[in-house]
């Protein structure tokens, strides 16, 4: 039996529809690319660039989710689903288990001279297990340079009740520069302003953030008495 025979067998079925999964992918990505150099998609959608500067300032708008929402634990925590694109995830998968599983096969079948029934649940079992370990390993990879979860630094309304130090030469009732850590040790810059009645605060006194207002994406601040 050549190979090409032996690829013509209803064992190799689901892995031939996961490599062909694949391979559709990755055409319609390839057309999707030469389309745009040739100019056809060249209308980039440029709404989402922030021209004050202040990058936080539209970022947190649909931001707000449980920043502990992909720490779960099973299967989608082994998987790293939340933290890595789900692109990532499926890709990976089908095509390590696709040739692990036309590899276990092809070496069963050689090995007994003929392909029993009872040989393909085995080939299922170990393709998968490969696949499910590629998976591990590719998205802790992929998630050291990715951030879909939000884990590069928190929204802006997630930092209320931290303490920070006034960054700029005053704070007052009107304006100023606090520097603040997030929950993930990120050092933030955020604006704010003490409430009326308060005196102005100097560079390097510590501050509480109590709330962000929504308009003007400025922080209540009160000063720290210790």
């Amino acid at each position: 039996m050549t190979f090409w025979q032996f690829l013509n067998r209803w064992w190799n079925l689901p892995y031939l529809v996961m490599l062909g999964l694949v391979a559709v992918f990755f055409a319609l990505q390839a057309v999707g690319f030469a389309a745009h150099a040739t100019g056809s998609e060249h209308d980039a959608d440029l709404s989402h660039v922030d021209t004050d500067g202040d990058h936080d300032v539209d970022a947190d708008a649909d931001h707000d989710a449980d920043p502990d929402a992909d720490d779960g634990h099973g299967i989608a925590s082994f998987l790293g689903l939340g933290r890595v694109p789900f692109m990532v995830v499926w890709l990976t998968l089908f095509i390590f288990t696709g040739f692990s599983g036309i590899f276990v096969n092809r070496v069963m079948q050689v090995r007994a001279g003929e392909y029993r029934p009872w040989f393909f649940p085995l080939s299922l079992l170990v393709s998968l297990g490969a696949g499910l370990v590629s998976v591990r390993f590719a998205a802790k990879g992929v998630a050291k340079l990715v951030d879909t979860g939000g884990r590069g630094a928190a929204a802006r309304r997630e930092l209320s009740g931290c303490v920070g130090v006034v960054a700029s030469p005053v704070l007052d009732g009107q304006f100023g520069e606090i520097r603040v850590r997030d929950w993930q040790g990120n050092e933030l810059i955020v604006h704010g302003r003490l409430g009326a009645g308060d005196g102005p605060l100097k560079q390097g006194d510590r501050v509480v953030l109590l709330e962000l207002e929504n308009e003007s994406g400025l922080f209540h601040v009160a000063a720290l008495r210790e």
